[in-house]
């Protein structure tokens, strides 16, 4: 058993945000069917690298569900959808608001097929405010979300982070509201429009930072690998290699002096709490870069962590995939794909003791599944 068997989803979103929701959904034992038109999810063309003719893009985050082509522009493509729809649980789509109302596949036209159906909306901007209609990427919606502000060095430009995590945040808040909305159909019967905007949930995710500026209604700064509101919280240089070191607490901090033979540090006023060392984090911070040049990476990590300072490596992916955690975990996993062959995916993250994901189906070719979806259709 999985938590959402007898769950159908039917997905007609494309690229990142949506793709995520409805591969988790399908992790989870959701039959998802992708509706893809005859040209494809443009992801499949977004390399190299390329695996047999399939990016790695695209396979990161389709697997679990079945393909058909479906140019739902024909009225026999629009057939096939109302009858998908007649028997889904859930549609997501992330089309800009207004476009699948030229083909009557909006919200009010779908729940009329199917009062029951939990139609889930991904946008850019949301299907209402002055910037509904602007089309939403997640670079884009990195610089006006207030990311990339708040990232990269002080004195540097201003950067997004190395992942679309814009559109992965959305995609995890799609999961969630669906989910939500499949308890409260339970009580009510009915269904309901999601409205997940990037925006939105770009803005959420600013958190601690978000709260720190409206306390106190000063502007954040840029920190680079530091943390506004803990010291010594970044990276620092060792002999070879950079390394982290993240102190939580004052006694951490005075276990960090007794290992770099600094114990007078800890006895200073101005680093004796940590919000006097937020306020001397540049003299503190001059007084460490020396110390920790002195001995390598793995010297400096074997004593912060025989001490219980929480440190580690910067790791490179292929570091990241070698470590026994990872398999431990189970975050690296192994399928069979029809025209690649042996195929390795990020694993999921979700870990359920008795209804666990499972990793049923590789990632689909384009079409693959259209003549079993037909017939289960319209026999």
């Amino acid at each position: 058993m999985q938590s959402l068997n007898g769950i159908r989803v039917l997905d007609l979103s494309r690229v990142l945000a949506g793709p995520y929701c409805t591969m988790v959904l399908g992790d989870l034992g959701a039959d998802v069917i992708k509706v893809e038109s005859p040209e494809g999810d443009e992801t499949r063309g977004w390399g190299p690298p390329f695996s047999e003719g399939e990016s790695a893009y695209y396979l990161c985050i389709n697997r679990n569900k079945r393909s058909i082509i479906v140019d739902f522009k024909t009225e026999d493509g629009r057939r096939i959808i109302h009858e998908l729809i007649k028997r889904s649980d859930v549609l997501v789509e992330n089309f800009r608001p207004g476009t699948l109302a030229r083909f009557s596949l909006d919200f009010e036209a779908a729940s009329a097929i199917n009062p029951n159906l939990i139609y889930c909306s991904i946008t850019g901007f949301g299907q209402t405010g002055p910037l509904r209609d602007k089309p939403g990427y997640d670079f884009m919606i990195q610089a006006m979300g207030g990311l990339m502000s708040i990232t990269g060095e002080p004195d540097g430009e201003p950067m997004k982070v190395g992942v679309a995590v814009t559109d992965l945040f959305a995609g995890q808040n799609a999961v969630i509201a669906i989910l939500a909305a499949l308890q409260a159909r339970t009580q009510t019967g009915k269904g309901q429009h999601l409205d997940i905007s990037l925006f939105d949930s770009q803005v959420a995710m600013l958190a601690n930072v978000a709260s720190n500026y409206l306390i106190s209604g000063n502007l954040p700064k840029r920190y680079g690998n530091a943390h506004a509101n803990i010291v010594p919280y970044q990276s620092f240089q060792a002999s070879d290699a950079w390394f982290v070191v993240a102190v939580g607490n004052d006694r951490q901090f005075a276990k960090l002096c007794e290992v770099l033979g600094k114990q007078e540090f800890a006895n200073e006023e101005r680093f004796s709490s940590n919000s006097e060392r937020v306020k001397h984090r540049d003299e503190l911070i001059s007084l460490l870069k020396p110390v920790f040049l002195t001995k390598t990476s793995r010297e400096w990590l074997s004593m912060l962590e025989a001490a219980g300072i929480p440190c580690g490596p910067i790791n490179a992916l292929d570091e990241v995939f070698a470590m026994p955690q990872v398999e431990a975990r189970e975050m690296l996993l192994h399928m069979k794909h029809a025209e690649t062959g042996a195929l390795r995916l990020v694993g999921s993250p979700l870990k359920l003791s008795a209804t666990p994901v499972e990793y049923r189906l590789p990632p689909p070719e384009l079409g693959q599944h259209t003549e079993e979806i037909l017939r289960e259709l319209f026999g």
